[in-house]
């Protein structure tokens, strides 16, 4: 796929993450959807990206549910044109312990079909209704200094099944859908290095993905 012809919607484009990936669209010439639930944080990075000379527009959503997504996806098509890829950055931490409380396990389990599944199953849908040979990448969100390494483990477990089998599922329409994960590392104490704020080698397996119209159904890890 040529990014430089290509709309592309970024969840979550209000973070450090979502940010960077938006700046370097937009630096490749892409017309940039950003799509944040923060809205200052949003108009920081819309301000950003058209200080760097990108074309983009800023979608603010009020909340993550079934209808609000699909008619965003829609408003995409009115102001940009069809959508050919999502950056679906998954900013829930991961899942949580078998063992949690209820209240983490329901929360955390909202956060997973809400900042995953719910912006996958919108685009899948505007691209099999515009005719779109479209892209899904699924990114996860950056771990804070308080997780461990078993919540990284769920949140790429996640991430990898879910990338199969919607890869799977959507072959027949020619929609692609791949993943970039974070590699593990760790210190001489034998903890995990926490990533920092901006991983710029995941934005850039982003990038590959896209561009590679043989890549689907599979996984980069990125260097920490």
């Amino acid at each position: 796929m040529d990014i430089a012809k290509s709309v592309i919607v970024i969840t979550a484009a209000g973070t450090p993450t979502g940010r960077a990936m938006a700046e370097h669209f937009c630096k490749l010439r892409a017309r940039v959807a950003l799509v944040d639930t923060d809205c200052q944080k949003l108009q920081a990075t819309y301000e950003s990206c058209l200080t760097a000379g990108g074309s983009c527009y800023s979608f603010f959503l009020e909340s993550r549910d079934v209808d609000n997504i699909s008619y965003l996806f829609e408003e995409v098509n009115r102001e940009m044109g069809a959508v050919d890829v999502l950056i679906n950055y998954w900013q829930a931490g991961g899942l949580p312990c078998l063992l949690a409380s209820s209240d983490t396990v329901n929360q955390t389990i909202a956060d997973v079909a809400s900042n995953l599944y719910l912006f996958g199953r919108g685009a899948a849908f505007n691209m099999l209704d515009t005719g779109r040979k479209g892209v899904i990448v699924n990114i996860p969100g950056v771990l804070t200094d308080m997780e461990e390494e078993i919540t990284l483990d769920s949140s790429n477990a996640v991430i990898r099944g879910l990338t199969r089998s919607w890869a799977q599922e959507l072959e027949h329409a020619n929609i692609r859908v791949g993943g970039v994960l974070p590699r593990l590392r760790h210190n001489d104490k034998g903890l995990i290095h926490h990533h920092p704020a901006i991983n710029y080698d995941m934005i850039d397996g982003a990038a590959y993905i896209v561009e590679n119209d043989s890549f689907t159904g599979r996984i980069l890890e990125a260097a920490s």
